[in-house]
Protein backbone atom coordinates (compact mmCIF):
# COMPACT_ATOMS: atom_id res chain seq x y z
CA UNK A 1 0.00 0.00 0.00
CA UNK A 2 1.20 3.39 -0.28
CA UNK A 3 2.08 5.37 2.20
CA UNK A 4 0.47 9.07 2.91
CA UNK A 5 3.29 11.81 3.97
CA UNK A 6 2.92 13.19 7.47
CA UNK A 7 1.81 16.76 5.75
CA UNK A 8 -0.46 15.56 3.73
CA UNK A 9 -2.37 13.86 6.31
CA UNK A 10 -2.17 17.15 8.64
CA UNK A 11 -3.48 19.29 5.15
CA UNK A 12 -6.16 16.31 4.77
CA UNK A 13 -7.00 16.70 8.36
CA UNK A 14 -7.41 20.27 8.39
CA UNK A 15 -9.44 20.27 5.40
CA UNK A 16 -11.75 17.71 6.37
CA UNK A 17 -12.63 20.21 9.68
CA UNK A 18 -12.98 23.23 7.67
CA UNK A 19 -15.21 21.74 4.85
CA UNK A 20 -18.71 23.22 4.76
CA UNK A 21 -21.99 21.21 5.46
CA UNK A 22 -24.06 20.07 2.83
CA UNK A 23 -27.31 21.46 2.57
CA UNK A 24 -30.28 22.25 -0.01
CA UNK A 25 -31.86 25.62 -0.64
CA UNK A 26 -35.50 25.81 -1.41
CA UNK A 27 -37.43 28.74 -2.10
CA UNK A 28 -40.85 28.90 0.85
CA UNK A 29 -42.52 31.99 -0.33
CA UNK A 30 -42.70 35.08 -3.18
CA UNK A 31 -41.98 34.74 -6.88
CA UNK A 32 -37.74 35.04 -8.01
CA UNK A 33 -36.69 38.81 -9.42
CA UNK A 34 -40.69 39.73 -9.35
CA UNK A 35 -41.44 42.18 -7.08
CA UNK A 36 -44.82 43.11 -6.16
CA UNK A 37 -47.45 43.31 -3.10
CA UNK A 38 -49.67 40.13 -3.32
CA UNK A 39 -51.17 37.82 -0.20
CA UNK A 40 -52.53 34.46 -0.65
CA UNK A 41 -50.74 31.31 -1.55
CA UNK A 42 -46.50 31.32 -0.34
CA UNK A 43 -45.81 30.38 -4.03
CA UNK A 44 -48.64 33.25 -5.84
CA UNK A 45 -47.29 36.06 -3.09
CA UNK A 46 -45.28 38.75 -4.02
CA UNK A 47 -42.72 40.77 -1.62
CA UNK A 48 -40.61 43.83 -2.62
CA UNK A 49 -37.20 44.00 -1.29
CA UNK A 50 -38.20 41.51 1.86
CA UNK A 51 -35.13 42.76 4.80
CA UNK A 52 -35.50 40.67 7.81
CA UNK A 53 -37.51 38.23 9.69
CA UNK A 54 -38.29 36.54 12.31
CA UNK A 55 -40.18 33.03 13.54
CA UNK A 56 -42.59 31.98 16.24
CA UNK A 57 -40.47 29.34 17.99
CA UNK A 58 -42.68 27.68 20.51
CA UNK A 59 -46.01 27.55 22.30
CA UNK A 60 -49.22 29.32 20.29
CA UNK A 61 -52.33 30.49 20.71
CA UNK A 62 -53.19 27.79 23.12
CA UNK A 63 -51.11 29.58 25.28
CA UNK A 64 -53.14 32.87 24.85
CA UNK A 65 -50.48 34.76 23.64
CA UNK A 66 -50.88 35.01 19.72
CA UNK A 67 -48.87 33.53 17.07
CA UNK A 68 -48.34 29.52 15.81
CA UNK A 69 -44.97 28.15 16.14
CA UNK A 70 -43.83 27.95 12.56
CA UNK A 71 -45.34 31.60 11.57
CA UNK A 72 -42.59 33.47 10.03
CA UNK A 73 -42.86 37.01 9.90
CA UNK A 74 -41.03 39.53 7.45
CA UNK A 75 -40.19 43.28 7.31
CA UNK A 76 -41.37 43.93 3.44
CA UNK A 77 -39.48 46.90 3.47
CA UNK A 78 -40.69 48.62 0.24
CA UNK A 79 -43.89 47.71 0.25
CA UNK A 80 -43.93 49.47 3.88
CA UNK A 81 -45.90 46.03 5.49
CA UNK A 82 -45.72 43.56 7.99
CA UNK A 83 -45.89 40.09 6.52
CA UNK A 84 -47.03 36.95 7.81
CA UNK A 85 -45.99 33.38 6.33
CA UNK A 86 -48.14 30.82 8.27
CA UNK A 87 -46.47 27.44 8.74
CA UNK A 88 -49.65 26.35 6.92
CA UNK A 89 -47.99 28.29 3.55
CA UNK A 90 -50.53 31.13 3.57
CA UNK A 91 -48.87 34.47 3.29
CA UNK A 92 -51.00 37.37 5.01
CA UNK A 93 -50.82 41.22 6.06
CA UNK A 94 -50.18 42.22 9.54
CA UNK A 95 -51.54 45.89 9.78
CA UNK A 96 -50.04 47.62 13.22
CA UNK A 97 -53.28 49.25 14.91
CA UNK A 98 -53.90 51.30 17.72
CA UNK A 99 -56.71 50.02 19.58
CA UNK A 100 -56.75 53.12 22.34
CA UNK A 101 -58.46 55.25 22.70
CA UNK A 102 -61.18 54.06 20.27
CA UNK A 103 -62.01 54.15 17.22
CA UNK A 104 -59.26 51.74 16.05
CA UNK A 105 -56.85 53.17 13.68
CA UNK A 106 -53.54 52.04 11.93
CA UNK A 107 -50.27 52.84 13.31
CA UNK A 108 -47.81 53.71 10.46
CA UNK A 109 -44.30 51.84 10.81
CA UNK A 110 -41.49 53.70 8.43
CA UNK A 111 -38.92 51.20 7.35
CA UNK A 112 -36.73 53.90 5.95
CA UNK A 113 -34.23 53.10 3.09
CA UNK A 114 -32.28 49.95 2.05
CA UNK A 115 -31.52 47.58 4.59
CA UNK A 116 -33.91 49.78 7.27
CA UNK A 117 -36.96 47.77 9.22
CA UNK A 118 -35.91 45.05 12.27
CA UNK A 119 -37.76 42.41 14.11
CA UNK A 120 -37.51 40.43 16.87
CA UNK A 121 -40.12 38.15 18.14
CA UNK A 122 -40.53 37.67 21.76
CA UNK A 123 -40.62 34.28 23.43
CA UNK A 124 -43.33 32.50 25.10
CA UNK A 125 -43.39 34.24 28.45
CA UNK A 126 -42.49 37.04 27.68
CA UNK A 127 -45.38 39.36 28.20
CA UNK A 128 -47.81 38.60 31.30
CA UNK A 129 -51.45 38.22 30.61
CA UNK A 130 -53.43 37.89 26.97
CA UNK A 131 -53.84 39.24 23.56
CA UNK A 132 -51.95 42.76 23.33
CA UNK A 133 -50.42 42.27 26.90
CA UNK A 134 -48.82 38.46 25.76
CA UNK A 135 -45.94 38.03 23.55
CA UNK A 136 -45.01 40.70 20.68
CA UNK A 137 -42.53 41.22 18.25
CA UNK A 138 -40.62 44.26 18.48
CA UNK A 139 -39.94 46.14 15.25
CA UNK A 140 -37.58 48.65 14.64
CA UNK A 141 -38.96 51.80 12.05
CA UNK A 142 -35.71 53.19 11.48
CA UNK A 143 -37.17 55.68 9.26
CA UNK A 144 -38.83 57.09 12.69
CA UNK A 145 -36.02 56.63 14.58
CA UNK A 146 -38.27 54.05 16.78
CA UNK A 147 -39.32 50.69 18.29
CA UNK A 148 -42.36 49.27 18.66
CA UNK A 149 -44.17 46.55 20.24
CA UNK A 150 -46.66 45.13 17.89
CA UNK A 151 -48.99 41.59 18.78
CA UNK A 152 -48.27 38.77 16.53
CA UNK A 153 -52.20 39.61 15.22
CA UNK A 154 -51.41 43.23 14.53
CA UNK A 155 -52.25 45.60 17.51
CA UNK A 156 -49.51 47.93 18.73
CA UNK A 157 -48.90 45.84 21.93
CA UNK A 158 -49.80 46.96 25.53
CA UNK A 159 -48.23 46.27 29.05
CA UNK A 160 -50.72 47.57 31.53
CA UNK A 161 -52.73 49.49 29.13
CA UNK A 162 -50.00 51.51 27.39
CA UNK A 163 -48.48 50.99 24.30
CA UNK A 164 -45.03 49.75 24.33
CA UNK A 165 -42.29 52.30 22.45
CA UNK A 166 -38.78 52.68 22.72
CA UNK A 167 -37.33 56.11 21.40
CA UNK A 168 -38.65 58.98 20.91
CA UNK A 169 -39.30 59.45 16.93
CA UNK A 170 -36.45 62.12 16.99
CA UNK A 171 -32.96 61.05 15.70
CA UNK A 172 -30.21 61.47 17.88
CA UNK A 173 -28.30 59.36 20.31
CA UNK A 174 -29.52 60.16 24.14
CA UNK A 175 -29.52 57.73 26.72
CA UNK A 176 -32.45 57.93 28.96
CA UNK A 177 -35.63 56.77 29.97
CA UNK A 178 -37.23 54.34 27.00
CA UNK A 179 -39.23 56.47 25.37
CA UNK A 180 -37.32 59.82 25.42
CA UNK A 181 -34.04 57.86 24.51
CA UNK A 182 -32.97 58.99 20.69
CA UNK A 183 -31.83 56.71 18.09
CA UNK A 184 -30.77 57.34 14.30
CA UNK A 185 -31.11 54.34 11.92
CA UNK A 186 -31.78 51.30 14.29
CA UNK A 187 -31.83 48.11 12.41
CA UNK A 188 -30.81 44.65 14.19
CA UNK A 189 -32.72 43.57 17.43
CA UNK A 190 -31.86 40.80 19.85
CA UNK A 191 -32.54 39.54 23.42
CA UNK A 192 -31.21 37.94 26.63
CA UNK A 193 -31.58 36.41 28.85
CA UNK A 194 -34.79 34.45 29.47
CA UNK A 195 -38.34 35.33 30.32
CA UNK A 196 -39.91 34.46 33.49
CA UNK A 197 -43.20 33.14 32.64
CA UNK A 198 -46.19 34.76 34.87
CA UNK A 199 -44.59 37.93 35.36
CA UNK A 200 -41.89 37.94 33.25
CA UNK A 201 -38.11 38.87 34.33
CA UNK A 202 -36.98 42.22 35.27
CA UNK A 203 -33.37 40.97 34.47
CA UNK A 204 -34.71 41.12 30.22
CA UNK A 205 -32.47 42.83 28.16
CA UNK A 206 -32.97 44.00 24.42
CA UNK A 207 -29.60 44.95 22.64
CA UNK A 208 -30.14 47.53 19.23
CA UNK A 209 -27.83 47.71 16.16
CA UNK A 210 -28.11 51.41 15.84
CA UNK A 211 -26.75 51.94 12.61
CA UNK A 212 -26.74 55.50 11.97
CA UNK A 213 -25.01 55.97 15.22
CA UNK A 214 -22.38 53.56 14.84
CA UNK A 215 -23.38 52.05 18.31
CA UNK A 216 -24.82 49.03 20.41
CA UNK A 217 -27.93 50.21 22.69
CA UNK A 218 -29.06 48.12 25.48
CA UNK A 219 -32.59 48.29 26.59
CA UNK A 220 -32.84 47.00 30.32
CA UNK A 221 -36.34 45.82 31.98
CA UNK A 222 -38.29 46.75 35.05
CA UNK A 223 -41.90 45.21 36.19
CA UNK A 224 -44.59 47.37 36.08
CA UNK A 225 -47.00 47.82 39.27
CA UNK A 226 -49.17 44.66 37.44
CA UNK A 227 -45.67 42.59 37.19
CA UNK A 228 -45.61 42.66 33.42
CA UNK A 229 -41.98 43.10 31.94
CA UNK A 230 -41.43 46.66 30.24
CA UNK A 231 -38.54 48.62 28.68
CA UNK A 232 -37.22 51.18 30.96
CA UNK A 233 -34.18 52.21 30.25
CA UNK A 234 -31.20 52.97 27.30
CA UNK A 235 -27.56 53.18 27.47
CA UNK A 236 -25.44 53.01 25.10
CA UNK A 237 -23.07 49.06 25.75
CA UNK A 238 -20.35 49.80 22.85
CA UNK A 239 -19.29 52.44 20.43
CA UNK A 240 -19.46 56.41 20.23
CA UNK A 241 -22.18 58.17 18.86
CA UNK A 242 -20.88 59.98 15.33
CA UNK A 243 -17.85 58.50 15.28
CA UNK A 244 -17.18 55.37 13.18
CA UNK A 245 -14.17 53.47 12.95
CA UNK A 246 -12.97 49.76 13.46
CA UNK A 247 -11.32 49.17 16.83
CA UNK A 248 -11.70 46.59 18.86
CA UNK A 249 -11.87 47.79 23.05
CA UNK A 250 -14.09 48.27 26.36
CA UNK A 251 -17.40 50.45 25.64
CA UNK A 252 -16.94 53.84 24.93
CA UNK A 253 -13.09 53.00 22.96
CA UNK A 254 -14.52 50.64 20.57
CA UNK A 255 -15.50 51.25 17.06
CA UNK A 256 -17.94 50.31 14.39
CA UNK A 257 -19.53 51.65 11.09
CA UNK A 258 -22.99 51.10 10.55
CA UNK A 259 -23.80 47.72 12.02
CA UNK A 260 -26.82 45.82 11.21
CA UNK A 261 -27.34 42.55 12.55
CA UNK A 262 -27.10 41.29 16.17
CA UNK A 263 -27.64 38.12 17.94
CA UNK A 264 -27.63 37.28 21.71
CA UNK A 265 -26.89 34.38 24.06
CA UNK A 266 -28.72 34.24 27.31
CA UNK A 267 -25.76 35.44 29.24
CA UNK A 268 -25.51 39.07 27.22
CA UNK A 269 -22.79 37.93 24.93
CA UNK A 270 -23.32 40.02 21.41
CA UNK A 271 -22.62 39.10 17.89
CA UNK A 272 -22.89 42.25 15.56
CA UNK A 273 -22.67 42.28 11.26
CA UNK A 274 -21.04 45.00 11.72
CA UNK A 275 -21.52 45.78 8.09
CA UNK A 276 -19.60 48.88 7.13
CA UNK A 277 -16.44 47.05 7.98
CA UNK A 278 -17.55 43.99 6.72
CA UNK A 279 -16.55 41.98 10.01
CA UNK A 280 -18.91 40.48 12.54
CA UNK A 281 -17.81 41.67 16.44
CA UNK A 282 -18.45 39.76 19.34
CA UNK A 283 -18.76 41.73 22.50
CA UNK A 284 -19.18 39.97 25.78
CA UNK A 285 -21.23 40.95 28.77
CA UNK A 286 -19.19 43.79 30.20
CA UNK A 287 -18.67 45.72 26.73
CA UNK A 288 -15.46 44.14 25.27
CA UNK A 289 -15.62 43.96 21.99
CA UNK A 290 -13.52 42.09 19.38
CA UNK A 291 -13.47 41.58 15.84
CA UNK A 292 -13.77 37.73 14.90
CA UNK A 293 -13.73 37.46 11.36
CA UNK A 294 -13.21 39.79 8.13
CA UNK A 295 -10.56 42.31 7.40
CA UNK A 296 -11.59 45.69 8.82
CA UNK A 297 -12.54 47.96 6.30
CA UNK A 298 -11.45 45.36 3.23
CA UNK A 299 -14.25 44.09 1.35
CA UNK A 300 -13.50 40.66 -0.61
CA UNK A 301 -15.12 37.13 -1.93
CA UNK A 302 -12.85 34.64 -0.53
CA UNK A 303 -12.02 32.78 2.78
CA UNK A 304 -10.84 35.72 4.86
CA UNK A 305 -12.94 38.74 3.54
CA UNK A 306 -16.88 39.52 3.89
CA UNK A 307 -18.92 42.38 1.67
CA UNK A 308 -21.30 44.13 4.16
CA UNK A 309 -22.63 41.00 6.52
CA UNK A 310 -26.09 41.84 7.74
CA UNK A 311 -28.44 39.17 9.26
CA UNK A 312 -26.63 37.29 11.69
CA UNK A 313 -28.12 34.24 14.75
CA UNK A 314 -26.04 31.62 16.58
CA UNK A 315 -26.69 27.98 17.01
CA UNK A 316 -27.99 25.96 19.53
CA UNK A 317 -24.28 24.53 19.54
CA UNK A 318 -22.57 27.61 19.09
CA UNK A 319 -22.27 28.23 15.35
CA UNK A 320 -21.87 31.86 14.21
CA UNK A 321 -24.37 32.09 10.65
CA UNK A 322 -24.84 35.22 9.08
CA UNK A 323 -25.39 36.91 5.78
CA UNK A 324 -22.50 38.04 3.69
CA UNK A 325 -24.61 40.42 1.37
CA UNK A 326 -23.31 41.43 -1.34
CA UNK A 327 -21.50 38.54 -1.64
CA UNK A 328 -24.32 36.45 -2.47
CA UNK A 329 -23.70 34.14 0.22
CA UNK A 330 -24.88 32.44 3.43
CA UNK A 331 -21.77 32.22 5.73
CA UNK A 332 -20.52 30.46 9.45
CA UNK A 333 -18.03 30.99 11.82
CA UNK A 334 -17.37 27.40 13.29
CA UNK A 335 -16.99 26.65 17.32
CA UNK A 336 -13.36 26.77 16.27
CA UNK A 337 -13.21 29.71 14.67
CA UNK A 338 -13.21 29.13 10.65
CA UNK A 339 -14.68 30.87 8.29
CA UNK A 340 -16.87 28.97 5.87
CA UNK A 341 -19.55 29.27 3.31
CA UNK A 342 -22.23 27.24 3.74
CA UNK A 343 -25.01 28.47 0.63
CA UNK A 344 -24.68 30.79 -2.42
CA UNK A 345 -21.64 31.62 -4.60
CA UNK A 346 -19.21 33.94 -3.21
CA UNK A 347 -19.35 37.41 -5.31
CA UNK A 348 -21.78 35.51 -8.05
CA UNK A 349 -25.57 37.24 -7.79
CA UNK A 350 -28.63 35.06 -9.48
CA UNK A 351 -30.95 33.14 -8.39
CA UNK A 352 -31.14 29.21 -7.92
CA UNK A 353 -32.54 26.75 -5.73
CA UNK A 354 -31.20 23.14 -5.04
CA UNK A 355 -27.54 21.77 -4.13
CA UNK A 356 -26.56 25.32 -1.37
CA UNK A 357 -23.22 24.88 -2.83
CA UNK A 358 -24.49 25.65 -6.14
CA UNK A 359 -27.50 27.92 -4.97
CA UNK A 360 -27.66 31.65 -6.07
CA UNK A 361 -28.68 34.48 -3.76
CA UNK A 362 -29.15 38.23 -4.44
CA UNK A 363 -27.75 40.37 -1.95
CA UNK A 364 -30.05 38.82 0.88
CA UNK A 365 -30.13 40.81 3.95
CA UNK A 366 -31.85 38.86 7.05
CA UNK A 367 -31.04 35.74 8.79
CA UNK A 368 -32.90 33.16 11.52
CA UNK A 369 -32.26 30.17 12.71
CA UNK A 370 -35.95 28.01 12.82
CA UNK A 371 -36.94 25.91 15.89
CA UNK A 372 -36.10 22.85 13.37
CA UNK A 373 -32.50 24.58 13.16
CA UNK A 374 -32.73 25.35 9.51
CA UNK A 375 -31.83 28.22 8.22
CA UNK A 376 -34.36 31.16 7.20
CA UNK A 377 -33.08 34.02 4.45
CA UNK A 378 -35.09 37.14 3.47
CA UNK A 379 -33.22 37.11 -0.21
CA UNK A 380 -33.65 40.69 -0.86
CA UNK A 381 -32.57 41.52 -3.92
CA UNK A 382 -34.76 38.12 -5.52
CA UNK A 383 -37.68 39.65 -3.59
CA UNK A 384 -38.46 36.13 -1.90
CA UNK A 385 -37.93 33.91 1.52
CA UNK A 386 -35.56 31.42 1.91
CA UNK A 387 -34.80 28.27 3.35
CA UNK A 388 -31.25 26.48 3.89
CA UNK A 389 -31.45 22.94 5.26
CA UNK A 390 -28.43 21.46 6.45
CA UNK A 391 -27.06 18.13 6.56
CA UNK A 392 -24.68 17.36 9.43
Amino acid sequence: MRQIAPYLLVFLAVAAVAAPPAGVVTTIAGNPGIPGYWDGPAQDAMFAHPTWLDVIDRGGAQFCEGGLPGDIYVIDRMNQRIRRIASSGDVSTVTPLIQFPAPERPFPIDFGSAFGGGILAEPLGAGCGCGIYGRGLFIAGSGQEQIVLVSPDGLLASRDAYPVTIGSGKSGSADGVSFNAQFHTPVGIARAAKAGGGGGNPQEVLFIADSGNHTIRRVAFMLSFEGCPVPWNVTTLAGAAGQPGSADGKGSAARFDTPRGIAALPDGTLYVADAGNHTIRRITPDGTVTTIAGVPGVAGSDDAHLNTPSGIDVSANGEVFFVDTFNHAIRMITTDGKLVTVAGQLGVSGFADGDAAAAMFNAPVGLKIAPDGSILVADTGNNVIRRVTLTR
